[in-house]
């Protein structure tokens, strides 16, 4: 063969290559996206079809504007054009180029109907600098999720409400059918109305210890403000317990139909009524549930942007726009609203993690954008490194405490328990005795 005839037959055999190794490529993309959400904090969407297993794939608020980084594309061209290798789009809000690596936390939120707004898109790219910094892969759903059974509002409020608990406990459920050391350990909920003030503070400092034997059931972690639990921020860890939780969450609208009709809220009524009613289905339980649930201090992923929800007068707070007297500094310094400047537990201060918009539906952009524009600028009394060797203290020092406590009361419902066992076993017994009693009698007779 020639030197010119093999030149000549050159392009054609630069076609087949290259045509061959695009379909290996293809294969091998295919493959590898598999299992790509393994080692990245992102969930993986191939064109619009998720390709791991469930929860389905969150979605992001930041599609508007889409990351040019979180992509891989592939438009080479040559002379023969091989089929399409798929498209694969990261849809959470953790970037696959993320310094950290995944993290055992992992965060979900739901955006649907008025949540999907501008000011919630910018709130969740506060989220985002949290998740790259710390590796948490952040679950978003914002399509409704459930039927008029459950989302049968008889306020007429907005319905999405409980797709809240349902996408919950399919990441729940997910997890569970992994391997134990493939699962995540907690989950982390946040309300689409609350903004990450503090990006340095890793949400790993506030879980239980693991080594502390009086803890070791405790899956709930919610704090409380003036209206009680309020669920717009918890963590819950993936066990069996927390999946039964959530699901008498989600069917609290079709068990207490009557007292939802007139609850002032949806699932946090459900969380209020479950973990504190003594009607409550866990109020049979040992310790009436509490060895599973901690009540924690509101700020320390919960706090809210005002120091009282009413005025003097009694007017609600969030029922007009934020004013520049109400736009908080994060000190003790507090706004006359017609109290006594006593600063209370939930109101944030400077170094805080989270800012939560609770009720300011109504006015949420006036309350919401001044926040926003603060966390977007992380001036460095907002958003800083040294809050957390604080807050490592703080934390350390509660749960030492609640780990004591527990060990007490976990012992004595051991003893309250038994007695009631035995109590139980006394009475079948003498119960059994009178009837054979009686019978004997009856033969006598």
């Amino acid at each position: 063969m020639t030197l010119h005839s093999l030149y000549l037959q050159r392009p054609a055999k630069v076609v087949t290559v290259l045509a061959i190794l695009a379909f290996v490529w293809l294969w091998l993309g295919t493959v590898h996206s598999v299992s790509l959400s393994g080692f990245s904090n992102s969930h993986v969407n191939v064109d619009d079809t998720d390709i791991t297993p469930p929860p389905p794939p969150p979605t992001t608020p930041e599609q508007a504007q889409p990351n040019l980084d979180s992509k891989v594309d592939s438009d080479a061209e040559t002379d023969v054009t091989p089929p399409s290798p798929p498209k694969i789009e990261f849809t959470t809000t953790g970037s696959p180029d993320s310094k950290a690596p995944p993290a055992k936390i992992a965060k979900i939120s739901v955006t649907t109907n008025k949540l999907n707004a501008p000011v919630i898109d910018r709130a969740f790219l506060t989220h985002t600098r949290h998740n790259e910094r710390h590796g948490y892969t952040h679950y978003i759903a914002k399509y409704q999720a459930v039927s008029d059974l459950i989302e049968h509002d008889r306020q007429h409020r907005a319905a999405g409400a409980w797709t809240k608990p349902a996408y919950i406990l399919s990441i729940l459920v997910a997890e569970l059918e992994k391997p134990p050391e493939e699962r995540l350990k907690w989950l982390f909920w946040f309300d689409a109305d609350t903004a990450i003030m503090n990006p340095y503070t890793p949400l790993e400092i506030f879980t239980p210890p693991d080594d502390a034997e009086g803890l070791k059931n405790v899956d709930l972690l919610i704090a409380s403000n003036w209206d009680g639990l309020n669920s717009g921020v918890f963590a819950l860890r993936v066990a069996p317990w927390s999946v039964s939780f959530i699901s008498a969450v989600l069917a609290y609208p079709i068990y207490e139909t009557a007292r939802q009709a007139t609850d002032r809220f949806r699932d946090q009524s459900a969380f209020q009524f479950l973990l504190k009613h003594k009607e409550s289905p866990l109020a049979d339980s040992p310790m009436a549930g509490h060895d599973h649930w901690v009540e924690v201090p509101i700020r320390w992923f919960n706090s809210l942007p005002v120091n009282n929800a009413f005025y003097g007068n009694g007017t609600w707070v969030f029922g007009k726009n934020m004013t520049e007297c109400l736009f908080d500094k994060g000190t003790m310094e507090v706004c006359d609203d017609g109290h006594d400047g006593k600063v209370n537990a939930w109101k944030i201060m400077q170094g805080d993690l989270c800012v939560h918009f609770a009720g300011s539906s109504g006015v949420r952009d006036s309350w919401m954008e001044p926040w926003v524009d603060r966390a977007e600028a992380e001036l460095p009394e907002w958003a800083n490194a040294t809050t957390k060797d604080r807050l490592a203290v703080e934390v350390k020092e509660f749960w030492d405490t609640t780990n004591d406590k527990m060990k007490v009361d976990i012992a004595k419902s051991k003893i309250e328990e038994a007695e009631k066992k035995e109590a139980r076993e006394k009475a079948e017994k003498e119960k059994k005795e009178k009837e054979e009693q009686e019978k004997k009698e009856k033969e006598t007779r």
